[in-house]
């Protein structure tokens, strides 16, 4: 719905954009406290759990406090890879009957299709259709682990990034109806978002 996220866009901005601003103000603390040691590398918290999620998924988020994410992560990983196998097994048993097929076609007699499955399709039309599909589907299922590794490398960096976040009773959100600047319209109704830390009176 166009009109919809037209409509949200400008207000997740509007909540973005001071949070980020408070999160660079507190970059140069939490860095300070968070810098630790992996082997002989001095580095910060986040990237200690981004290591080790890269080394071992799962450990970055044990690392986090959060070991109930290791069963999801184990999981997801668990049913892409099977996916994968299973695909590349089927491609692999469709490419041999394809050559098979070809050879007999040359004149092997000797070369038969002895695949499971391959060797029951129909025609050589269909045995081709499908090795195309269960290429694609290989295809797929491996760029779905890459995203699955990376997701849970990034779920690891975030959250050890908003662990020295400052979420205490010093800080105060508030929000306001307000009129914005449109270009088109000249003026429209929408949202102001204040972020206050109560400790210093300073407002973003």
């Amino acid at each position: 719905m166009p009109g919809l996220s037209d409509a949200v866009a400008p207000l997740l901005l509007l909540v973005a954009l001071p949070l980020a601003h408070m999160a660079h103000a507190q970059a140069p603390a939490a860095t300070a406290v968070a810098t630790e040691k992996v082997a002989w590398w001095s580095v910060t918290r986040p990237q200690k759990a981004g290591i080790f999620s890269a080394l071992l998924p799962g450990a970055g988020q044990v690392y986090n406090g959060q070991a109930w994410k290791v069963p999801l992560v184990c999981g997801a990983l668990a049913g892409s890879v099977y996916a994968e196998v299973h695909y590349w097994q089927l491609y692999k048993e469709y490419k041999a009957g394809k050559d098979a097929r070809e050879q007999f076609a040359r004149g092997n007699t000797s070369a038969v299709d002895r695949g499971p499955r391959s060797s029951k399709e129909p025609s050589n039309a269909a045995q081709l259709y499908r090795l195309n599909s269960y290429r694609t589907s290989r295809d797929i299922w491996l760029g779905l682990n890459a995203v699955v590794y990376g997701l849970q490398i990034l779920d690891a960096v975030t959250i050890a990034h908003l662990h020295d976040f400052d979420i205490s009773e010093n800080l105060a959100m508030h929000w306001q109806p307000t009129a914005l600047p449109v270009a088109s319209s000249g003026w429209a109704p929408g949202l102001r978002v204040a972020l206050t830390v109560r400790s210093s009176n300073r407002s973003f």
